[in-house]
């Protein structure tokens, strides 16, 4: 895993910072608590299934009145000198216990398929966790980004009007032409409309991040957040053509030990496998029905009349249940869950695919974030500085404002881009921390640091 490592610019507890956005986040948010009560419901269901495979015990009592005499006591010989007991009201308690002790196979691949479920739910929200993890952290970062765009817009602004000043002076001399000034509130009126759409942007982004924090939008329009930096910012030297192999195979290397951590940790792959797992135990236990169940039953019951005479007697027995013909329910109940099974893996086949392809575009995205990175901020450099020579030139009127004013609109660009680039670059290192399993509040805070 490429090493990330935040820095903020101000140490300040009254800010809201990005670990603080996202443990709120999975503290309240319904995804994950929706996926918590899944999880829940199949451990609950895990429970049941498990149950199924020990003894039952039932406690019944009942009062039963008959319109006409009925025997109270079973008979289980005749002796005309004790003839049997008749009332009209028969009473009865008992307890019994019944136990299916051999079933070929169908509760174990019930409970098998219960808890592969139960291991699903867990990768399921594991899954939600690190999609809300990552959508916070985006929503963070899409505020920062547009808070950052404007300010450069802000500074262009406060430029162009220090230049309309000028020019206006100059026009007032008479040394300078109305087209200038007309020139430069134009530039002033195109940068004020961007200005009223990165502000829409920004009303957006922390309209999202209050909602994901549960946070009022007053605290969030407010805060000015905490910056965050990569700390691994210095540009990778481009490799020399006599290195290009060394680096193809370095790169193709980095690849396959991203891709295997993927295979076994990313939660949505795991979720897929358990439930292919999960597919096949119900497959055997569909397949299990085929054959009889055998039962063991015992009971303890007395009866008697309202008036008394109870007697009460044990019973004992062995019982062998199949279901000769049942409409063919069973065939079908089969064939449903060999689908289900094939349906299954091949599900598991495209989460894998899917989750191949997000490496290699994910690890792509940093590879092009940090090289923009790299590249902006030389390009935001020289932009200053074009700009700075512009200014100078203009000023001892060598220069044309033309070539200022273009050279401050490049600055701006340079400025917007490298700020967009920077953060594109944490939100793409995150998504690959997501994608191989590695995105984690505990991964946040460990990877975030505090720096004035």
């Amino acid at each position: 895993m490429i090493p990330l490592l935040f820095a903020l610019a101000v140490q300040d507890t009254g800010r809201l910072t990005l670990d603080e956005t996202v443990r709120r986040a999975l503290a309240q948010y319904p995804t994950v608590a929706a996926a918590r009560a899944a999880r829940d419901h199949a451990a609950a269901d895990a429970g049941e299934a498990g149950a199924a495979r020990l003894p039952r015990l039932t406690l019944d009592a009942s009062l039963t009145r008959y319109q006409e005499p009925t025997i109270v006591l079973p008979l289980h010989g005749f002796n005309p000198a004790n003839p049997p007991l008749f009332d009209r009201t028969l009473v009865q308690s008992g307890a019994t216990l019944s136990w299916t002790f051999y079933d070929f196979g169908v509760r174990a691949g019930r409970v098998r398929a219960a808890r592969a479920l139960t291991h699903a739910a867990d990768a399921a929200l594991g899954a939600a966790e690190m999609q809300l993890e990552a959508r916070a952290a985006n929503a963070y970062l899409r505020v920062l980004t547009a808070r950052g765009v404007l300010a450069a817009q802000d500074q262009r602004l406060a430029a162009l009007t220090a230049e309309s000043a000028r020019a206006r002076r100059l026009l007032d001399q008479g040394k300078a032409a109305r087209v200038e000034i007309l020139r430069v509130d134009a530039e002033r009126a195109r940068s004020r409309a961007d200005s009223i759409a990165t502000a829409e942007q920004l009303d957006a982004a922390e309209h999202d991040l209050a909602q994901l924090t549960q946070l009022p939008f007053d605290r969030i329009h407010a805060d000015p957040l905490v910056q965050l930096v990569l700390a691994d910012t210095a540009p990778s030297p481009a490799p020399a053509a006599a290195a290009a192999a060394a680096a193809q195979t370095a790169t193709a290397a980095q690849t396959a030990t991203l891709l295997a951590r993927a295979r076994e940790a990313n939660p949505e792959l795991l979720d897929v496998r358990r439930r292919a797992e999960a597919a096949q135990a119900g497959l055997a236990a569909a397949r299990a029905t085929r054959f009889p169940e055998l039962r063991l039953s015992s009971g303890y019951i007395d009866r008697g009349r309202a008036a008394g005479d109870f007697k009460a007697e044990w019973q004992a027995g062995v019982g062998l249940s199949y279901a000769l013909f049942t409409g063919g329910s069973r065939a079908n109940q089969i064939r449903r869950a060999d689908a289900d099974g094939r349906a299954a893996a091949e599900q598991q086949r495209l989460v894998e695919l899917t989750v191949e392809q997000g490496v290699d575009r994910a690890l792509g995205a940093v590879r092009e974030a940090h090289a923009r990175v790299a590249a902006l901020r030389v390009a935001a450099e020289q932009s200053a500085e074009v700009a700075r020579i512009e200014r100078l030139s203009l000023d001892v009127g060598s220069g044309t404002q033309t070539d200022y004013l273009d050279a401050e609109a490049n600055l701006l660009r340079a400025r917007a881009s490298l700020i967009e680039a920077r953060h594109a670059e944490i939100s793409a290192r995150i998504e690959l921390a997501r994608i191989t399993g590695d995105l984690t509040p505990e991964w946040l805070s460990t990877l975030v640091t505090h720096g004035s």
